[in-house]
């Protein structure tokens, strides 16, 4: 009889869980991958490498101090190369982690003089994805670009399952700790 209020227990719990979202799992991309954020490299190429990029993911771009900086700018700075109405700019140290917060289009350029031979990339984030990996047609078919701090990586080496660093190991599986303590909780009740 108890292996029975066990079992059920179990299976309540199963099926309470089953009803709760999915976490979605942000990804890191390492803009240029090895080549990194540098002169010469096809981000044009790139993106249609990594695309499509989702709302919560992060761009990494690795690159040398006092030889390149990170602009973000609007459309129109990224067709000009021009920083003059920058949104955010990052020269400091040798990475600087940028994470898409929203649905929508980001664009990167050098402001050293490299945006005119190709140094820029445009990316589209989208909403969501219904599973992790994979191409799709509606990302943008230019450069590759976001904003944020530091993350980790997933698909090659561009492609990253996680958030920043520091947020890796405290909420890795957010539904699973409240599954396990509403299964605590029914069994706790059952063998009562």
């Amino acid at each position: 009889m108890e292996m029975v209020r066990v079992a059920l227990a179990l299976l309540l719990v199963a099926a309470a869980a089953s009803l709760l979202p999915s976490a979605a799992e942000a990804a890191n991309y390492t803009v240029g991958d090895e080549k990194g954020w540098n002169p010469d490299v096809d981000y044009t190429a790139w993106v249609k490498k990594h695309k499509p990029f989702y709302k919560g993911d992060w761009l990494i771009f690795e690159y040398q101090n006092g030889r390149s900086d990170v602009v973000q700018v609007d459309e129109v700075g990224y067709d000009k190369c021009d920083k003059a109405n920058a949104l955010t700019s990052y020269s400091k140290g040798h990475t600087y982690a940028f994470q898409l917060k929203e649905a929508k289009d980001y664009y990167f350029i050098c402001s050293y003089g490299y945006c005119y031979s190709g140094m820029k990339v445009h990316v589209t984030a989208k909403s969501s994805s219904s599973s992790s990996g994979g191409s799709s047609s509606d990302s943008s078919s230019n450069d590759s670009s976001s904003d944020t701090p530091s993350p980790s990586s997933k698909k090659s080496k561009a492609k990253s399952s996680a958030a920043p660093p520091s947020l890796l190991g405290l909420a890795a599986t957010p539904y699973a700790a409240i599954a396990a303590a509403g299964a605590a909780l029914l069994l706790n009740r059952i063998m009562l």
